[in-house]
């Protein structure tokens, strides 16, 4: 027999009172987590842990959004901007493909400023992907 006695009651265990679990450090960690139901699954808890603004994360759940080839025509007209990106899918996804800010006179109503979501070459290879056949 120990000459030590532990702490707690007999057949206790000196760290029942700590959860077995602690929060997770990796993404995949945080994955098997919230599967498991040990942890809420969060947007901002997903960006911490990628080390990215959460602006950014939103960006590229609408970047996932767009379908393959125009992804590609996209790219291929040196179109790289997560901003831009995310901007040409939430203007597919409300099915406004002239998508910009307009300013108009206070008083006559006249155009002053129009700024566009989409760049040029942007809309030029939406066009091109829509005249290939897309879906």
């Amino acid at each position: 027999m120990s000459a030590v006695k532990s702490p707690g009651p007999p057949g206790g265990h000196p760290h029942a009172d700590r959860p077995n679990w602690a929060p997770a450090t990796t993404i995949e960690d945080y994955l098997r987590n919230c599967s498991e139901g040990l942890e809420e699954y969060s947007l901002r808890r997903v960006a911490k842990l990628l080390g990215v603004p959460r602006i950014e994360l939103q960006r590229w759940i609408l970047m996932a959004e767009l379908p393959e080839g125009l992804f590609e025509n996209l790219l291929a007209a040196g179109i790289r901007s997560s901003r831009a990106l995310a901007n040409i899918a939430l203007a597919a996804k409300r099915g406004n493909p002239h998508a910009a800010d307009i300013e108009r006179c206070p008083h006559c109503g006249g155009l002053l400023r129009q700024r566009w979501h989409i760049p040029k070459a942007a809309r030029e290879a939406i066009r091109a992907w829509l005249q290939d056949g897309a879906p």
